[in-house]
């Protein structure tokens, strides 16, 4: 198996063919309703109305973007989109799933998500490592293409090896996830609009950037979560004393 790796011309955003219109920039523009509602919801209060409305756009708008992009696909394959369609969905489905009470459907739920991402990766690497092979595509590609699926794919090893502390996991799971959905998100707009001529970003800025942004992103929200935590504890160890001292 040879097939090409990438598309053979940059896409002109305006006149997207061999894509219609309607696809391609309905696929960009509901990818950036995806994108303004991750943002909400990494920075509302965790568990408020607002939280929980911005991760429901967030799961209908990446499940219209995957099915806009298999549209896409069928006219022709590009592989790096096949992944990055399959993936976006995976991450934030099983991240939506990781608040949920682990029953069994739940649990059948991430294993089926699990095998579909796996699969997925399978059938990318059968199409990248030829033409790695062959000198067409520098291996650093699809490596960095590979890399936020493997991530993901590890923290569910991570995750299924211990069902005993799901309850703690599964916080950082869900905001792990969103992270690195966020980032699918962003990296695929960001090489379109760069090959359509709307700047120019140096190529291992463009590739690897959106990668070290969400290491970042995981960083600073870890950080901003476990600091709120003690400030929420905070007014009933007060209140305890002042209750002792009665």
């Amino acid at each position: 198996m040879n097939a090409r790796l990438f598309a053979p011309d940059p896409i002109d955003f305006f006149d997207p063919a061999p894509y219609s219109l309607i696809e391609y920039q309905g696929h960009m523009i509901v990818g950036t309703i995806w994108f303004v509602a991750a943002l909400i919801a990494f920075y509302a209060r965790k568990g408020s109305p607002l939280h929980i409305r911005a991760g429901q756009v967030c799961i209908v708008t990446v499940l219209i973007v995957a099915v806009t992009a298999i549209v896409m696909l069928a006219v022709e394959m590009v592989p790096p989109l096949a992944l990055n369609a399959v993936t976006s969905s995976y991450a934030v489905i099983t991240a939506w799933l990781a608040l949920k009470p682990a029953t069994s459907k739940v649990r059948a739920a991430e294993y089926a998500l699990t095998a579909l991402e796996i699969a997925a990766l399978a059938l990318f690497l059968a199409l990248a490592l030829p033409n790695v092979l062959n000198g067409t595509v520098p291996l650093i590609g699809p490596g960095i293409v590979v890399l936020v699926p493997l991530i993901l794919l590890a923290g569910d090893v991570n995750f299924y090896a211990r069902p005993s502390q799901r309850s703690k996991l599964r916080v950082r799971r869900h905001l792990a996830r969103m992270v690195w959905a966020f980032v699918i998100v962003l990296r695929a707009p960001l090489v379109e609009f760069e090959t359509a001529g709307f700047y120019d970003i140096p190529d291992p800025l463009l590739v690897a950037g959106p990668v070290l942004l969400g290491v970042v992103m995981l960083v600073y929200f870890q950080r901003r979560y476990s600091a709120a935590k003690p400030r929420a504890q905070k007014p009933m160890v007060e209140s305890s004393r002042s209750t002792a001292a009665r």
